[in-house]
């Protein structure tokens, strides 16, 4: 191998390592921005989860709540439905 052809390998090689190394920094410029985009995920899934959480908690006291007025409007027809029937006993014996 002549000098000339091992300076051109040289040149070539450290060519390719430069590059390399500006590959490898935009690389680890990408991994930072993309570990901060999962960190900002992560917190969001996590309030997510949370405000999930109230919601079902929530909707298991509107239930509750709807099965209260359920057997308290059943109640009250039957209440009503007594008096229907008290008040149409004494208009049948007048």
């Amino acid at each position: 191998m002549t000098d000339e052809e091992r300076q051109r390998q040289m040149d070539f090689i450290l060519t390719q390592q430069a590059q390399f190394s500006v590959n490898m920094d935009a690389l680890r410029e990408s991994q930072a921005r993309t570990d901060e985009t999962v960190s900002r995920l992560s917190i969001q899934v996590e309030q997510l989860t949370t405000q999930v959480g109230q919601i079902a908690r929530q909707q298991e006291h509107i239930n509750e709540v709807v099965a209260v007025i359920a057997d308290s409007q059943q109640h009250t027809d039957e209440r009503l439905n007594a008096l229907i029937d008290i008040v149409q006993g004494r208009n049948e014996h007048s």
